[in-house]
């Protein structure tokens, strides 16, 4: 074996577990911040307006996996304070006249009011700090 660990043993025994702690700290701060304790944070809301009901998608900035919802009674509402990074909503099967808004502290920031052929609409924002 020719890596850097087989030739200075000492890397293994000393380095290993500052490394771990480095590559844990990182990870802990990159996701704190995305969730704005270490940075600006907004008010978001997603709104989904129509009637009947439709399937829906929905994710915050901070989160690693989408939220899915199906069968949903319209209007729908969700809100969260989030740091910087995407934030939107996807819906299927909807009825004409659905639209979908996004509000970031209290301002419409991005609607959209035309599903296409299959029913589907999504409105998203990128926040970022200033």
């Amino acid at each position: 074996m020719n890596s850097a660990v087989s030739r200075f043993p000492l890397l293994n025994r000393v380095a290993r577990p500052a490394l771990l702690a480095s590559g844990a700290t990182l990870l802990a701060v990159t996701t704190l911040t995305g969730c704005g304790l270490f940075g600006k944070s907004w008010d978001v809301k997603l709104e989904v307006t129509g009637t009947g009901q439709a399937d829906i998608g929905y994710s915050f900035s901070g989160e690693t996996d989408q939220t899915k919802t199906t069968s949903e009674s319209l209007p729908w509402t969700v809100s969260h304070n989030v740091g910087f990074g995407f934030n939107g909503v996807a819906v299927l099967h909807a009825q004409p006249g659905t639209a979908c808004r996004v509000y970031v502290d209290g301002k419409l920031r991005m609607s959209q009011d035309k599903p296409d052929s299959q029913g589907a609409v999504s409105c998203s924002v990128n926040l970022q700090e200033e």
